[in-house]
């Protein structure tokens, strides 16, 4: 498991791509505040590596605990599937943009992707 946050400057905008490996030992532990700050979130792309399917959880918030805390938003993601959800003009997020996956569909799952994982990236301002 492994997380990279990478920036990059437009005319316009800032932007943060931030990528979430989660095949190697997959895990249902959350990444906290990714971004280290407030923003928006436009695509979260997951590619579901896994013979199962998993569940992208993101939440807007600080100190989520795993088991305790139920995301914000919420996607299906069906086994060995590549999907991308968009939001045109961007989700904001206020405090700080957790992420996570888990393989059951209940709101506080705790259970980690299956083996091979998926790839998560999500592009935020």
């Amino acid at each position: 498991m492994s997380i990279k946050v990478s920036g990059f400057s437009s005319a316009a905008l800032d932007y943060k791509i931030i990528n979430f490996d989660n095949q190697q030992s997959p895990t249902a532990a959350i990444q906290e505040n990714v971004t280290g700050t407030s923003g928006r979130w436009y695509s979260a792309e997951v590619d579901n590596k896994s013979g199962s399917a998993v569940y992208l959880r993101m939440y807007d918030g600080s100190a989520p605990t795993l088991g305790t805390t139920a995301g914000h938003w919420v996607f299906y993601v069906p086994a060995t599937t590549r999907t991308t959800f968009e939001v045109p003009g961007g989700a904001p997020f206020t405090t700080g943009l957790n992420i996570w996956t888990t393989r059951n569909a209940a709101a506080k799952d705790t259970t980690a992707p299956n083996t091979n994982g998926c790839i998560v990236t999500v592009i935020t301002s």
